[in-house]
């Protein structure tokens, strides 16, 4: 049995994460398998339904709650539109990456606007709406935005615009 084919066939699923394979001599395999976790959904732009994605911009699953906890993506681009197709844009997988984890967590993103690529939109639980300009230059201003997040109360505001690099524009409630 080829530990290499064995890796690749399980790789191909488009839950797993990772795969470790290790022979325990005589008779044992021992197979590590890592899964992808949840982290955003997307209406299915082929049907009524919705896809759900998971880390590195995977589709896992080809159906999922509207209302769940997950990152609502609109306007992302796909491979394709079955379980296993991959979000287009590495900038986007970044983004959803930091808004998800690190200092950006406590934001509370629930949506990505991405309609308008040249027009990065967030918008938090707090209906705060975080202007972050085209998808060229997003992560420095998410470094921003982080920067921001460290010293602000970021709930304090309605809008914080982004968009013009090296200022930040914030709109009071």
């Amino acid at each position: 049995m080829s530990l290499r084919r064995v890796s690749a066939n399980l790789s191909r699923h488009p839950w797993v994460k990772s795969v470790s394979l290790q022979r325990v001599l005589p008779h044992t395999l021992r197979i590590v398998i890592r899964e992808r976790e949840e982290v955003a959904w997307m209406s299915d732009p082929s049907s009524d339904g919705c896809l759900t994605i998971g880390e590195g911009g995977v589709v896992v699953a080809s159906d999922c709650e509207r209302s769940s906890p997950l990152i609502e993506l609109l306007g992302a681009r796909l491979s394709g539109n079955r379980v296993g197709a991959s979000l287009v844009d590495g900038t986007v997988v970044e983004l959803i990456d930091r808004v998800k984890g690190g200092e950006l967590a406590s934001l509370g993103v629930e949506r990505i606007d991405l309609t308008d690529p040249s027009s990065v939109e967030l918008k938090t639980g707090s209906g705060t709406r975080v202007l972050l300009g085209g998808t060229t230059d997003v992560s420095s201003r998410l470094d921003s935005l982080a920067a921001l997040c460290r010293s602000l109360d970021i709930k304090d505001y309605e809008v914080i615009d982004l968009r013009f690099g090296g200022e930040a524009t914030l709109v009071p409630r």
